[in-house]
């Protein structure tokens, strides 16, 4: 008996030792939330706090590797060989949410190549649904679009491309930002964006809840204002109220660069950083986004003392860890690799073949021809082309780029599409500089010599980009001026535009035969400008904002209520291009509009069809669009709003049908009284066409009269389409020929002589686009070329003047902090002699040079 007590006791004692030493986090076959608990509950207080920051030290009693939780993938990761696609705004003007479902396929499964080679993880920061209220905001050309239906489309497709279809693993972690309403940059950490209810839950939300609700984002970042006097990274009704309650968001919320110390420092509503803190865990906000090689975020370091302080308990920040904790399984960061179909993805697939070839569809598709006076396409035999403007001999791909290798410029693509000689002036700086005068006479001359003209004009990070807002919609610098100068000795001219956002180009309107806009187009944007140009590609954009005549059609900056006329959907004027516009080489028409049914009854539907017949003899694309209005509404309504599109391939001669389900939401407005969606009962027209002023049809149909039901994470909206194709598709969908996972162009020696210098940039704290430095030479002869290149990206070319010993250039900003790169600086023509390199960091801290040339060329 004794001994029978004595093994019971001992089975006790090794049942109890075993669960002490159970390891069920490192089980890839239990519960996701008990793997989650299990590891948080063997995390100490430090290191459960700090993850809430970016940097996150390693936890060597467990054996897990510090972790980066930082990322940027808006239009291809940011990094050096990645593949870079069209700009956001210019994706926006493809109409086209499959193609942005294989763009962003491409970029995160070359997120997961890098992570896989040990190179960066998976934590993304993207994609921004901030609405393009106002083309003059620094950051619009992020932005998909000014309405709210075509933003939520896109972004759609976005998330579900980033993370994945795996049924157990996540892709990479999407990062939905800026939540919400940051469309002022300057003084953005100071200043409140004044928004009604009605404007929020109708044009401010509706692209985040398509996201979380339908899309199950991951996560969500918040903005660096505040929001009807509360920050928004403070803001417990917006993020616990609307994100978690009504929505039903289990992601985590990550406020946006320092945000949650500017909730003390720069908004003054709390009283110290504590008190910040705390605010933030209690709202629903559980990380903040902070980058430094020398201290951690400031949440993290005022976590400790808002504890002790009592002003949350650690159960609280358990909530936020447990969220932050649960996104690491997820992506399968704690399993065995061979489980997770992601870690397949090999580092060849880095700016591949098929990912170039997608980024010159993509490129292709999001040229807008916005006018054509029988000029365009350009005629094969043209015996001389003069390339001119500031953005011709360069590819700007927009901010928040990486850094590929293949970058074709305007002027290498038309080089490359013709036959005819090819000239080039610069015209202009893109801001106004002391050589503009000359620049400008020495494209005059060039004009005066050339059959046609190919102007390139627009706007970039100088004048338009993260704490810079646009100060007018024209052209910033000379770039009018030189223009109306070229256009006065050749009227053979087609003026392509780089813009970041609506441009007001009104007396070019009136005097420009041909205008197209390519947008910052991606890495391959030059031939596709010159294949839409010489004809190989029928141009299918439209425009994803109303593009106005002047400055004066704008409301005050800072006015975020959505009815004093802004967007096409209030908007009473005449735009100088209206949203939807794009024209192409062919002509459609667009008719025998049908409905499915003369009402539509209470969470009925309707079903709309068209027929597109391409009249014209060039096969193209049409984006058709379908409108609604309410004819006699009690509330203030939109003069008309797009509640659906397809862009449809037609073959000339030929005519396809359409057909566009139109749900009972369509016809809702936000009811502030009851505080939900409800849609009055009436008639609404509904209005086909292929712009929101080119109608070709219009319907009436009768709705009853009804509440819209809440969803949140769980169900879905009428637009979820659950057999949509890519809900199924694997990561290897784009790779048909498998050959093409990998890039045909190798690296050769040209047998140009090279230096290289090795860098090591510190994190500035703040978001930059490049670093200045300075080249020293002991000698150089007059006119000789260098090109300069990091990991094989070029980076820029430079011609050193007569006895010039110093070069100012411009660095992109590195992928890496804290870790060496090496700048690669080969002579293209001439004898260069180097002798060092001074680097300048931003934000007025002190430059450093570096002397030693780590490698050179054996003939140097």
């Amino acid at each position: 008996m004794i001994q029978k007590r004595i093994i019971q006791s001992l089975f006790v004692v090794l049942i109890s030792i075993s669960g002490i030493n159970a390891q069920t986090w490192k089980d890839p076959n239990a519960k996701l939330d008990e793997r989650v608990d299990d590891l948080l509950s063997k995390l100490t207080l430090e290191e459960k706090i700090n993850y809430c920051g970016s940097r996150i030290p390693e936890v060597k009693r467990l054996g897990i590797p510090s972790f980066e939780w930082y990322g940027e993938a808006l239009h291809g990761i940011i990094g050096w060989n990645c593949t870079q696609f069209p700009q956001n705004i210019a994706m926006g003007s493809t109409w086209n949410p499959d193609l942005m479902y294989d763009v962003a396929t491409a970029v995160s499964n070359e997120a997961r190549a890098l992570k896989n080679m040990g190179s960066k993880e998976v934590m993304m920061f993207s994609p921004t649904v901030n609405m393009a209220r106002d083309p003059r905001w620094g950051r619009n050309g992020e932005c998909y679009s000014e309405d709210p239906f075509l933003m939520s489309e896109m972004a759609r497709m976005y998330i579900r491309g980033m993370q994945g279809n795996d049924p157990k693993y996540t892709k990479t972690v999407t990062t939905v930002k800026h939540y919400v309403a940051n469309n002022v940059d300057k003084g953005r950490e100071y200043i409140h964006s004044n928004i009604n209810k009605k404007d929020l839950y109708e044009y401010y939300f509706p692209a985040y809840k398509t996201c979380i609700v339908d899309e199950e984002a991951t996560g969500i970042m918040t903005a660096l204002n505040g929001l009807n006097g509360v920050p928004c990274s403070a803001h417990n009704w917006a993020v616990n109220g609307v994100l978690r309650k009504e929505w039903g968001f289990e992601g985590y919320v990550i406020a946006d660069w320092a945000a949650v110390q500017g909730i003390e420092k720069n908004m003054k509503y709390a009283k110290s950083q504590p008190e910040a803190a705390a605010m933030a865990i209690k709202a629903g906000v559980d990380q903040e986004c902070f980058r430094n090689d020398k201290r951690q975020a400031p949440m993290v370091i005022a976590l400790k003392p808002a504890i002790e302080q009592g002003l949350i308990s650690e159960a609280d920040l358990d909530v936020s860890v447990r969220r932050l904790l649960r996104l690491r399984f997820m992506t399968g960061d704690f399993d065995d690799p061979t489980l997770n179909p992601y870690s397949k993805i090999p580092a060849s697939v880095m700016e591949c073949d098929a990912h170039k070839k997608l980024a010159l569809k993509a490129a292709e598709q999001a040229i807008v021809l916005l006018k054509n006076d029988n000029v365009l396409p350009l005629k094969k035999n043209t015996k001389s082309l003069a390339v001119i403007g500031p953005f011709a001999n360069r590819c700007w791909m927009g901010i928040y780029s990486g850094f590929p290798k293949s970058q074709i410029s305007p002027l290498d693509g038309l080089k490359k599409a013709t036959s005819a000689k090819v000239s080039y002036a610069e015209g202009c700086d893109v801001l106004t500089d002391v050589d503009d005068d000359k620049k400008i006479a020495e494209a005059v001359e060039l004009a005066k010599k050339s059959e046609q003209v190919i102007l390139v004009v627009g706007n970039e990070e100088t004048t338009s980009t993260e704490n810079v807002d646009r100060n007018s919609l024209k052209l910033p610098g000379n770039q009018h001026k030189l223009i109306k100068a070229v256009q006065a000795v050749n009227k053979n001219i087609i003026l392509v535009l780089v813009p970041s956002g609506p441009t007001a180009v009104t007396w070019e309107q009136e005097n420009i035969p041909g205008i197209v806009c390519m947008w910052p187009n991606g890495q391959e944007q030059g031939t596709a400008l010159a294949n839409v140009l010489f004809g190989d590609v029928n141009p299918s954009g439209k425009l994803n904002s109303t593009w106005f005549k002047s400055d004066s059609d704008l409301p005050d900056f800072n006015d975020y209520n959505i009815q004093t006329g802004r967007t096409y959907m209030y908007f009473k004027g005449k735009p100088l291009y209206p949203f939807g516009y794009g024209l192409s080489y062919t002509n459609f028409k667009i008719d025998n509009v049908k409905l499915s049914s003369k009402k539509v009854n209470a969470l009925g539907d309707v079903v709309v069809s068209a027929n597109i017949t391409n009249a014209g003899s060039m096969d193209g694309d049409e984006v058709v669009q379908v409108y609604i209005r309410d004819v006699k509404s009690t509330q203030k309504v939109p003069m008309k709003a797009l509640k659906g599109f397809k862009r449809i391939s037609v073959a000339a001669g030929q005519t396809k049908s359409a057909e566009f389900k139109l749900p009972y939401e369509a016809f809702a407005h936000y009811d502030t009284i009851q505080n939900r969606f409800v849609v009055e009962a009436g008639a609404f027209e509904i209005m086909v066409g292929n712009s929101s002023e080119s109608i070709a049809e219009v319907k009436t149909v009768k709705v009853e009269g009804g509440d819209v039901p809440a969803i949140k994470v769980g169900q879905k909206s009428g637009y979820f389409n659950a057999n949509d194709e890519n809900r199924t598709q694997s990561w290897d969908c784009l790779y048909s020929d498998k050959s093409a996972m990998s890039s045909s162009v190798k690296d050769k020696d040209d047998g140009n002589e090279w230096v290289e210098y090795e860098i090591t940039f510190v994190d500035p704290g703040f978001y930059v686009n490049a670093w200045e430095a300075e080249l020293t030479f002991e000698s150089a002869t007059k006119e000789a070329i260098i090109e300069t290149s990091m990991a094989g990206a070029m980076i820029g070319s430079y011609t050193i003047m007569n006895k010039q010993l110093k070069l100012p250039i411009r660095i992109p900003i590195p992928p890496e902090y804290g870790k060496p790169v090496r700048l690669k600086i080969k002579t293209m023509h001439g004898v260069v002699k180097h002798q060092s390199i001074k680097i300048i960091p931003p934000d007025g801290k002190v430059p450093f040079v570096i002397s030693e040339i780590i490698k050179k060329s054996k003939n140097d």
